[in-house]
């Protein structure tokens, strides 16, 4: 099955595979898939491996355990050491 667009009646239809009136491989990983929809308009769904989403190939994932579990400790040492308060000191309040 493919989600056929239809651009004449501007909505979305499920094409299933006895419906399908042509296909045909356009270029290396580009195929093309003609159709009608429920009303008769024509329409083409270009699918393939060119239109699948791939991993970035510039991310390189999560840093390594070397480095975030030297922060993680450091992080949790300035916590300790440096208590962090919310309430403003005596000279700032006016009343």
């Amino acid at each position: 099955m493919f989600v056929l667009y239809c651009p004449v009646c501007d909505r979305r239809t499920l094409l299933g595979v006895d419906e399908v009136d042509w296909v045909e491989n356009l270029t290396r990983g580009v195929i093309s898939v003609s159709g009608h929809c429920p009303l008769g308009h024509a329409a083409v769904i270009l699918t393939g491996d060119a239109f699948t989403p791939h991993a970035d190939p510039r991310y390189f994932g999560p840093a390594p355990r070397v480095w975030t579990k030297p922060v993680h400790r450091l992080r949790g040492w300035l916590r300790t050491r440096f208590e962090m308060s919310r309430d403003l000191p005596g000279p700032f309040y006016r009343f």
